[in-house]
C-alpha cells in the first residue's frame, strides 16, 4: 500500500467522509501542535475544528469531540468518526462546509509528505518488496518507510526513495 499526499494534511475528498476528517485531525501535522502548517492552514484547520464544535453543541453531543481530543484512542476515534458521519449524511451544508474547508487546507499546503508502511502491527509475517517513493518537485519533502511496523517477521526488498 503506497499513500502518496501531496501534503501533510492532505487527504482525498471526493466524497467527503468522517474518516477523511478523523484522519485529518489526528494527521502528524496536527499531534505536532501545527507547525508544519502555515499560518493560512493552521487558521482554516481552527475554522474545521470550530465548524465541528458548533454542530456538535447544537446537538447536544460537544462531548463526544472533547473526549476523542482529551483521549485520541481508537475506540474514542471510531465513537467520533460515526457521530460524525451521521451529522454530515444528515445535513448537506454543514458536509459542504466541511469539505470546502479540507479543500482549502489542500490548497494552503506545498509540502510533500508520502507514507509508506505505517503503524501496521500483525501476528504473521509481513513481506514487501519493490516499493518505491518519488517527490519529483521541490519544495518540503517527508518520506517514510515502515514505520511502527510490528510483525513476527519482515521480510523487505527493493525499497527506493527520492526526493
Amino acid at each position: 500500500m503506497i499513500i502518496n499526499t501531496k501534503s501533510k494534511c492532505k487527504l482525498m475528498v471526493e466524497p467527503l467522509t468522517a474518516a477523511v476528517i478523523v484522519s485529518l485531525f489526528f494527521s502528524e501535522a496536527i499531534k505536532e501542535g501545527g507547525k508544519a502548517l502555515g499560518k493560512g492552514a493552521a487558521d482554516t484547520f481552527a475554522q474545521l475544528v470550530n465548524t465541528i464544535q458548533e454542530k456538535f453543541k447544537a446537538h447536544s453531543i460537544a462531548g463526544i469531540l472533547t473526549q476523542v481530543q482529551n483521549q485520541p484512542t481508537e475506540p474514542n476515534k471510531a465513537i467520533f468518526q460515526s457521530v460524525l458521519q451521521t451529522q454530515i449524511d444528515a445535513d448537506e451544508a454543514f458536509a459542504q462546509k466541511l469539505k470546502e474547508l479540507v479543500e482549502q487546507l489542500q490548497a494552503q499546503d506545498e509540502s510533500i509528505r508520502q507514507v509508506v508502511l505505517s503503524e501496521i502491527e500483525l501476528t504473521g509475517d509481513l513481506k514487501a518488496k519493490d516499493i518505491s517513493q518519488k517527490a519529483a518537485r521541490d519544495g518540503s519533502v517527508s518520506q517514510e518507510m515502515l514505520k511502527g511496523v510490528k510483525a513476527a517477521n519482515i521480510d523487505v526488498g527493493n525499497l527506493n526513495q527520492e526526493a
